[in-house]
């Protein structure tokens, strides 16, 4: 680990922004069981880091943003809203119009410096407690509290960083690159009509059905009457941060040992990442699970509308015994996956989970021995532009997050300071597994590439 970074963050004192007019719908909104079952009532924090733009009308980033993010509000009006607790675990979005949290601050430090440190720009941050003093660690704040906090912190060379989390029940990270688009563009256009996409509720499609139908067996979730664990803040914040950057020549390397250039980057990728840490964390007479995020919103009837920034991930289960996914080869691992994701291909899948939640009491993710990777890398967010061009990064600021700590490893797309791109893994696992789990990962390569470690607490 190289020399850490320290420097001056001044965080002004919360406002709240709220919707620019105040006739939007004071109304309750439904969420759907799979907005608000409860493995997604977490949180998910963004970063965005722009460099200085002298040729930009507007040398005030936080103003800007803090304007189009009231307008922005007008369209997303439930996002200025609060979670409230309703009948049978139920929770429901009550659009009070009370508004979103928001920070303006000011660091003395350069991009250039950013870039220089060990690693180049890319998580784990340092400073990141100042850069987001609002992050929110675990399945706190859920209910009654602002469902995004966002923080503007402007550099000393004219540049700024972008940092915001979201609640995790009000949108999933495709919902939060559409509401960050929309922000953008009215940045870009302080007297646009409307954003290029509107948002749409859409929730009550997904209905549970009467009577509900169990058509499938749903080993992602805990049994009928299983304790739901709950983890502090603590639990997640004493995990390492670490990141792993897949080059795309680490990518063919890793497809190169299937001998099937037709297997997806992510199948390859979490095949890899999922045999390194079982061989870095779990004994091998031990029972593994695996989750793949998949996405219906495109795919999946009954159609969901366009600008649904709902959360419709469904998430398939793989299960192998640990000495079996580590001795065998990398294939079994990629087979695993694909059979698990082909499992869910049909429409009466996503009702059957959506059902299965309602019957059995909104169980939680089955947790012991479950890892999660989770495909962020077509979400381009270092491509929004508020009129400072390209993100030099952009995406998920920090691992971390998700039900339990170190479950849950997001990707993001990635462009290392050489101009090499590739895939950026964020993982969060005990301090004294990092260089372990990290030697399995070059193992899983099997190639001559050293993946340079960047970890920090």
């Amino acid at each position: 680990m190289g020399p850490q970074l320290n420097f001056r963050v001044h965080v002004g004192r919360p406002e709240l922004v709220r919707p620019e007019t105040t006739s939007t719908p004071r109304e309750f909104k439904y969420l759907s069981n799979i907005d608000d079952q409860i493995g997604l009532r977490n949180h998910i924090p963004f970063v965005h880091f722009y460099p200085p733009n002298r040729s930009s009308p507007v040398q005030h980033p936080a103003l800007m943003i803090k304007e189009a993010l009231a307008k922005v509000l007008v369209y997303y009006y439930p996002v200025a809203g609060r979670l409230r607790n309703s009948d049978n675990g139920k929770l429901v979005v009550d659009c009070c119009g009370e508004g979103v949290v928001f920070r303006e601050a000011n660091a003395d430090i350069t991009i250039a410096q950013l870039r220089k440190m060990d690693g180049g720009l890319k998580p784990p941050f340092p400073m990141w407690d100042r850069l987001l003093v609002d992050d929110i660690w675990g399945s706190y704040l859920i209910t009654d509290s602002p469902l995004l906090h966002m923080q503007v912190t402007r550099l000393g060379c004219g540049g700024f960083i972008l940092a915001y989390t979201f609640n995790h029940c009000i949108c999933d990270a495709y919902g939060a690159y559409l509401f960050i688009t929309a922000l953008s563009e009215f940045c870009l256009d302080p007297n646009l009509k409307a954003p290029s996409t509107l948002p749409s509720w859409g929730r009550e499609i997904l209905k549970p059905r009467t009577p509900p139908v169990i058509s499938y067996p749903h080993s992602e979730y805990n049994p009928p009457h299983h304790p739901t664990i709950t983890f502090s803040q603590t639990d997640f914040k004493r995990l390492a941060q670490t990141s792993i950057f897949f080059s795309h020549s680490n990518i063919s390397a890793i497809k190169n040992q299937l001998n099937d250039h037709k297997t997806s980057t992510y199948h390859a990728l979490a095949s890899c990442l999922w045999r390194a840490r079982t061989r870095t964390l779990m004994k091998p007479n031990s029972v593994t699970r695996f989750l793949i995020p998949v996405d219906t919103r495109f795919q999946y009837k009954p159609s969901l509308p366009k600008g649904y920034y709902g959360s419709a991930l469904l998430f398939p289960c793989a299960i192998s015994k640990a000495d079996e996914l580590v001795g065998k080869p990398i294939r079994y691992a990629v087979n695993l996956i694909s059979e698990a994701k082909r499992g869910v291909m049909g429409d009466e899948h996503r009702t059957s989970v959506i059902d299965f939640i309602e019957v059995n009491g909104r169980p939680g993710f089955y947790i012991d021995g479950t890892y999660v990777v989770s495909d962020m890398s077509r979400l381009r967010f270092d491509n929004i532009d508020f009129g400072w061009g390209s993100a030099l990064f952009g995406g998920v600021a920090r691992a971390g997050t998700g039900p339990a700590p170190g479950m849950l490893t997001p990707l993001v797309g990635y462009k290392d300071e050489e101009g090499v791109e590739g895939v950026l893994a964020l993982v969060s696992l005990p301090l004294e597994s990092v260089d372990r789990f990290r030697m399995e990962v070059r193992k899983e390569i099997d190639s001559t590439t050293w993946l340079k470690p960047r970890s920090a607490l």
